[in-house]
Protein backbone atom coordinates (compact mmCIF):
# COMPACT_ATOMS: atom_id res chain seq x y z
CA UNK A 1 0.00 0.00 0.00
CA UNK A 2 2.96 2.10 1.09
CA UNK A 3 4.99 1.58 -2.36
CA UNK A 4 1.54 2.20 -4.44
CA UNK A 5 1.42 5.82 -2.78
CA UNK A 6 4.87 6.68 -2.71
CA UNK A 7 4.13 6.00 -6.71
CA UNK A 8 1.35 8.05 -7.02
CA UNK A 9 2.90 10.76 -5.64
CA UNK A 10 5.97 10.77 -7.63
CA UNK A 11 3.56 10.63 -10.84
CA UNK A 12 1.74 13.16 -9.37
CA UNK A 13 4.40 15.26 -9.07
CA UNK A 14 6.08 14.64 -12.56
CA UNK A 15 2.65 15.55 -13.82
CA UNK A 16 2.61 19.00 -12.07
CA UNK A 17 5.39 19.52 -13.48
CA UNK A 18 4.98 18.62 -16.74
CA UNK A 19 2.03 21.34 -16.81
CA UNK A 20 4.10 23.94 -15.34
CA UNK A 21 6.85 23.38 -18.48
CA UNK A 22 4.00 23.52 -20.40
CA UNK A 23 2.63 26.89 -18.98
CA UNK A 24 5.77 28.58 -19.25
CA UNK A 25 6.15 27.37 -22.87
CA UNK A 26 2.38 29.04 -23.54
CA UNK A 27 3.25 32.02 -21.86
CA UNK A 28 6.65 31.96 -24.25
CA UNK A 29 4.44 31.53 -26.87
CA UNK A 30 1.71 34.06 -26.10
CA UNK A 31 4.10 36.48 -26.01
CA UNK A 32 5.79 36.11 -29.13
CA UNK A 33 5.44 39.01 -31.86
CA UNK A 34 3.35 41.56 -30.91
CA UNK A 35 -0.08 40.14 -30.35
CA UNK A 36 0.22 40.78 -27.28
CA UNK A 37 0.15 44.44 -26.87
CA UNK A 38 -3.71 44.85 -26.99
CA UNK A 39 -4.45 42.03 -24.60
CA UNK A 40 -1.40 43.37 -22.09
CA UNK A 41 -3.29 43.60 -18.96
CA UNK A 42 -5.31 40.41 -19.29
CA UNK A 43 -1.71 38.85 -19.98
CA UNK A 44 0.19 40.05 -17.08
CA UNK A 45 -3.53 39.10 -14.77
CA UNK A 46 -3.33 35.49 -16.29
CA UNK A 47 0.72 35.72 -15.28
CA UNK A 48 -0.11 37.23 -11.97
CA UNK A 49 -2.75 34.14 -10.95
CA UNK A 50 -0.93 31.48 -12.27
CA UNK A 51 2.39 31.89 -10.19
CA UNK A 52 0.22 32.95 -7.07
CA UNK A 53 -1.93 29.95 -7.61
CA UNK A 54 -1.40 28.58 -4.61
CA UNK A 55 1.40 30.19 -2.83
CA UNK A 56 -0.18 33.75 -1.45
CA UNK A 57 -0.85 33.78 1.81
CA UNK A 58 -3.95 35.66 3.08
CA UNK A 59 -2.39 39.37 3.40
CA UNK A 60 -0.70 38.71 0.07
CA UNK A 61 -4.24 37.35 -1.17
CA UNK A 62 -5.98 41.00 -0.56
CA UNK A 63 -3.12 42.87 -2.40
CA UNK A 64 -3.24 40.50 -5.13
CA UNK A 65 -6.95 40.75 -5.79
CA UNK A 66 -6.75 44.32 -5.83
CA UNK A 67 -4.15 44.03 -8.91
CA UNK A 68 -6.10 42.04 -10.73
CA UNK A 69 -9.22 43.79 -10.29
CA UNK A 70 -6.97 46.98 -11.57
CA UNK A 71 -6.01 45.17 -14.23
CA UNK A 72 -9.29 44.01 -15.47
CA UNK A 73 -9.93 47.53 -15.40
CA UNK A 74 -7.37 48.48 -16.94
CA UNK A 75 -8.30 46.46 -19.74
CA UNK A 76 -11.61 47.58 -20.20
CA UNK A 77 -10.69 51.36 -20.65
CA UNK A 78 -7.55 50.46 -22.95
CA UNK A 79 -10.57 48.13 -25.11
CA UNK A 80 -12.35 52.00 -24.38
CA UNK A 81 -9.57 54.10 -25.50
CA UNK A 82 -9.27 55.35 -21.63
CA UNK A 83 -6.13 55.28 -20.03
CA UNK A 84 -4.92 56.05 -16.10
CA UNK A 85 -1.54 56.63 -15.29
CA UNK A 86 -2.11 56.30 -11.59
CA UNK A 87 -3.62 52.74 -11.31
CA UNK A 88 -1.02 51.56 -13.96
CA UNK A 89 1.83 52.85 -11.27
CA UNK A 90 0.17 51.01 -8.27
CA UNK A 91 -0.34 47.57 -10.46
CA UNK A 92 3.56 47.80 -11.54
CA UNK A 93 4.21 48.65 -7.89
CA UNK A 94 2.01 45.67 -6.71
CA UNK A 95 3.91 43.33 -9.26
CA UNK A 96 7.01 44.55 -8.65
CA UNK A 97 7.05 43.36 -4.55
CA UNK A 98 5.22 40.06 -5.50
CA UNK A 99 8.65 39.64 -8.25
CA UNK A 100 10.94 40.63 -5.10
CA UNK A 101 9.01 37.62 -2.70
CA UNK A 102 11.75 35.51 -1.89
CA UNK A 103 8.82 32.54 -1.56
CA UNK A 104 8.17 32.38 -5.00
CA UNK A 105 10.38 30.14 -7.39
CA UNK A 106 13.24 31.94 -9.31
CA UNK A 107 11.67 31.02 -12.65
CA UNK A 108 8.29 32.95 -11.36
CA UNK A 109 9.69 35.63 -10.31
CA UNK A 110 11.57 36.07 -13.43
CA UNK A 111 7.85 35.67 -15.31
CA UNK A 112 6.85 38.75 -12.86
CA UNK A 113 10.14 41.10 -13.01
CA UNK A 114 9.34 40.35 -17.16
CA UNK A 115 5.51 41.45 -16.81
CA UNK A 116 6.62 44.93 -14.80
CA UNK A 117 9.15 45.39 -17.50
CA UNK A 118 6.46 44.98 -20.46
CA UNK A 119 4.17 46.92 -18.45
CA UNK A 120 6.82 50.31 -18.14
CA UNK A 121 7.85 49.80 -21.86
CA UNK A 122 3.93 49.76 -22.65
CA UNK A 123 3.07 52.71 -20.34
CA UNK A 124 6.33 54.46 -22.23
CA UNK A 125 5.08 54.26 -25.55
CA UNK A 126 1.51 55.17 -25.11
CA UNK A 127 2.55 58.35 -22.50
CA UNK A 128 5.52 59.23 -25.36
CA UNK A 129 3.42 58.09 -28.29
CA UNK A 130 6.09 55.40 -29.69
Amino acid sequence: MNRSLTTATILGALALSAAAQDWYSERDERYRGDQWRPHIFMQVRADLEHVWSVRAHDREQERLAKTEGELTTMQADLDQGRWDNGILNDVIDSIRKSANDDRLPPRDRDVLADDVARLKEFQDAHNHGR
